[in-house]
Formats: C-alpha cells, sequence, structure tokens
C-alpha cells in the first residue's frame, strides 16, 4: 500500500492580505482620530443655567460668511441637546450692539454683563473660526474647519467651558479609494458635535 502523506501548502497570499487589511484598519483609527482640546471648570454648577446667547463668531477666515454658518450650527446643536434655551440671533446682536459690542465682534466683562440682564440669559457661546474651506493637502485639496469656542458666565465672566477644535476632510479610505468626499460643512457639523460633546457629554 502506498501511505499519503499530509502535504502542507503555502499560501503566502492570504496572510499577506491579512496582514494589509488590519494596517489599513489601524490607520483608520490612528488618522481619524482627532482629539478636541476642552476645558471644564471644576466647580461650575450648570443647572442655573437655563438660557444662552450665541454671540457671532469671529471670522478669522477667506469665507466671509464663515461666522454666521458655524453659529448656526452651533445654535441647531445647542438646541438638539435640550439642555439649554436658545436667544434668536437676531435679538442677541441687537442689544450687544447697543451695550457697545465692536465689528471686531470682541465681547467686554461690562457688555456680557449687560446683555445678559437684557437678554434674560446666565451664559453666553461666543467662538472664532479659524479655518473654513479648502486646503491642500501634498497633491491634493481637502476640506478644512478649524473652530474655537467658550460659554462665559455673564454675570461673573467667568469661563464655563472653552474647546478648540480642527479637522480635515481626509481619511485612509478617502486616500486609498475616494470612499468619502466631504465638504466643509459636513465637517462643520462633525466638529461642532464633537465640541459640545465635551460639555452636554
Amino acid at each position: 500500500m502506498t501511505k499519503h502523506k499530509n502535504i502542507k501548502i503555502d499560501k503566502p497570499g492570504i496572510d499577506y492580505v491579512r496582514i494589509l487589511f488590519l494596517s489599513v484598519i489601524a490607520l483608520l483609527f490612528l488618522g481619524g482620530c482627532k482629539q478636541v482640546l476642552s476645558y471644564l471648570h471644576p466647580t461650575a454648577d450648570f443647572t442655573y443655567v437655563k438660557r444662552v446667547a450665541i454671540a457671532p463668531f469671529i471670522n478669522l477666515t477667506n469665507d466671509k460668511f464663515a461666522g454666521g454658518k458655524v453659529r448656526n450650527v452651533v445654535a441647531t446643536e445647542v438646541l438638539r441637546c435640550g439642555v439649554f434655551d436658545v436667544v434668536e440671533f437676531g435679538e442677541v446682536v441687537k442689544v450687544l450692539r447697543e451695550e457697545g459690542m465692536k465689528d471686531d465682534g470682541q465681547i467686554s466683562r461690562h457688555i456680557a454683563a449687560r446683555a445678559g440682564k437684557r437678554l434674560n440669559i446666565q451664559a453666553i457661546f461666543m467662538g472664532s473660526v479659524l479655518e473654513y474651506g479648502v486646503t491642500r493637502v501634498g497633491g491634493s485639496s481637502v476640506p478644512e474647519v478649524s473652530i474655537s469656542m467658550k460659554l462665559v458666565d455673564t454675570n461673573s465672566y467667568t469661563i464655563l467651558w472653552e474647546a478648540t477644535h480642527n479637522r480635515k476632510g481626509t481619511n485612509v479610505l478617502n486616500q486609498l479609494f475616494g470612499v468619502r468626499r466631504w465638504t466643509p460643512e459636513d465637517l462643520c457639523k462633525k466638529v461642532v458635535i464633537e465640541m459640545l460633546g465635551t460639555l452636554f457629554g
């Protein structure tokens, strides 16, 4: 009788594919995670904050409408979280200007205090748009959004919460396969949600 030996067939291609797949997954997680830089006042009690205003965002970008776009997203997400009531934009701008806010959008302690009483708010969101648009990364163009934002007590002018976040609309899948085409609007919503997540949890 002829004995048949078990013959092991090497399949080098399988291991290579598995390693490549795991590497891509790892890069997706590492490349896609952008940390929000945030601060939460250690003794802040948010239970007294019932009603807030969102001041005009200072726009430091080439898109002259970026400040308004970001403020709209912030208002929508704050309302969606259902924690604070939000004062209508037009009323906020009217009162802030009457109390002395200049065209640069800076809000002093005294302006915040007086506006707080008139608008019946306990805190005000202030912020700046640092990047909003499309930038060059290597040989391709990708959208980028960078926002700085804080929540300030209108009476004491204490910073209750502050956060800064930046995202570029590219990831490994996009670079390799063109799976996701981000727009500045997509990124803006994502950045704001991730920022407010450090406030509302």
